[in-house]
Parts: structure tokens; C-alpha cells; sequence
């Protein structure tokens, strides 16, 4: 584990309304891609297509994220480029990935600057995506205290058992996965400047992106909620920790 942990909200792509070379008849609006919503879906009615946003002025993003796609089974890329001029004499291309199975992945580059942002996408196959989210990082100062568990899982559905008690089968619905999240000896100054903010903001009421590892596990990346609240309790000096309960559906 090298990779500081991460949560991933902000979004340039939910400073505009994003325009879609095509779409394909249905339920698939491109607005779909900004809702975090995980099942709401995008996807375009032809090949290669595109998804364009302006922000209506520069603003800066770090990340790229893609949670629920069907990229590889497409076999598809995504290809992140950016502009100052809406990609008339100016057009960048800032990152291509070509995704080796449809989990979930984040790519992490050096602060950019622009107005328009664009992700484009080529192969054989029109794919789906639920959540595109270019923005600027939540990076964690700290990393997880041992006992966090990644892998944990707690199957949710119905478990059926006759009149003795003995078990007959169970139908998973899906798997969830939570965990209480604790750092230790955080300053003052980054939790009112960053967590309390970004809190406010959307972690206590809206669904968001938690990598725990971005570097060496790109694809364990979770969309979670925040449950509860948190606490902050001093831990000495200018410091305290930091601790919070999230869930979601683990993949």
C-alpha cells in the first residue's frame, strides 16, 4: 500500500450540462453520468462518441473515476482531453485508458487547468457508464490505521431456513460493504479546512467515491454514504483523529 487514501466528489462534469455526440434510444441521458447515481446509465448510440462539458470558465481537476462501465466487455477506451477554446485550435489529450476488466478505476494526474473538458471513447462496441467524474481530490494526510478490511463483505437478500431451524438456500441480492474509517493525529487546521468543508458540502448528504489505496488498488473503489456523522475527538496538542462509518455495495 503506497497510495494515501482518497475521497472523490468534486466534479468539473457537474459544473455544466454535458452534451453527448449521440445516445442511444432509451433511458440513457448523458446527464445520467453526473448524478452518482449507480444505476442510471449513459450510452451512446454510435461509435466513436463523446461526452462535452464547459465550465463556463477555467477550473482545475486532478482525477478521472469511472464507477459502473462495461468498457472492456466493449471493448472499449476513454480518452480524457481538455481545452481553452472548445477543442478549436486547442485540443489536449490528457489521458487514454483502456480498462483490462468493467470494475471500477481512478486515474490520477498533475493539476490541470481549462474551461472545456471532454471524454471520448472508441471500439468496436458502444459501452455503458453510470458515473464519470473528473475533479479535484480529497486527498487523506494520513493513512488508515490497521484493522481496516477492504475485503469484507456482508451478503444481503433472503436466507431461508424450515421449521427446524436448518438452513434450505439463500438468494444474494448483492453485498455490502462498510467499514468505520479512522485516522489518526489529523491537525486542526486540515480538518477545518478541508474535511469540515467538503462535509458540509456533499460527504454527509450525497454518495461519493472512497479509494483506499490509489495506487496500488486502483479498482477497489468504493461508492459509499456517510452514515451517522463523524467525530473529531483531540487527540494532543494541534491534533486529533478522525473517525466516520461508510457503506456501500461491495463489487
Amino acid at each position: 500500500m503506497t497510495g494515501l487514501p482518497l475521497a472523490l466528489f468534486d466534479n468539473r462534469f457537474a459544473d455544466a450540462t454535458p452534451v453527448a455526440s449521440t445516445t442511444a434510444v432509451g433511458d440513457f441521458a448523458a446527464v445520467n453520468l453526473i448524478d452518482w447515481r449507480p444505476y442510471t446509465w449513459w450510452k451512446p448510440a454510435a461509435m466513436p462518441d463523446q461526452v462535452l462539458f464547459d465550465c463556463g470558465s477555467p477550473k482545475s481537476a486532478d482525477y478521472l473515476a469511472v464507477y459502473g462501465h462495461n468498457l472492456f466487455t466493449s471493448g472499449a477506451d476513454i480518452r480524457l482531453r481538455y481545452s481553452s477554446d472548445n477543442f478549436v485550435g486547442d485540443d489536449n489529450l490528457l489521458a487514454v485508458i483502456t480498462p483490462a476488466d468493467d470494475l471500477p478505476f481512478i486515474y490520477t494526474f498533475a493539476s490541470t487547468t481549462a474551461r472545456y473538458w471532454k471524454v471520448v471513447f472508441n471500439g468496436p462496441s458502444a459501452p455503458s457508464l453510470a458515473i464519470v467524474a473528473v475533479g479535484n481530490k480529497l486527498e487523506f494526510p494520513r493513512r488508515l490505521r490497521a484493522g481496516f478490511d477492504p475485503l469484507s463483505r456482508a451478503p444481503g437478500g433472503k436466507f431461508n431456513r424450515n421449521m427446524k431451524g436448518q438452513p434450505l438456500g439463500s438468494v444474494v441480492e448483492y453485498e455490502q460493504w462498510s467499514q468505520r474509517i479512522r485516522f489518526r493525529n489529523l491537525t486542526w487546521s486540515w480538518l477545518r479546512a478541508t474535511w469540515i468543508p467538503a462535509w458540509t458540502q456533499h460527504l454527509r448528504a450525497k454518495p461519493w467515491l472512497f479509494a483506499w489505496d490509489p495506487v496500488d488498488h486502483t479498482d477497489e473503489l468504493f461508492l459509499v454514504e456517510s452514515e451517522k456523522g463523524y467525530k473529531a475527538p483531540i487527540t494532543r496538542g494541534s491534533f486529533a483523529d478522525l473517525q466516520f462509518q461508510v457503506s456501500g455495495v461491495a463489487l
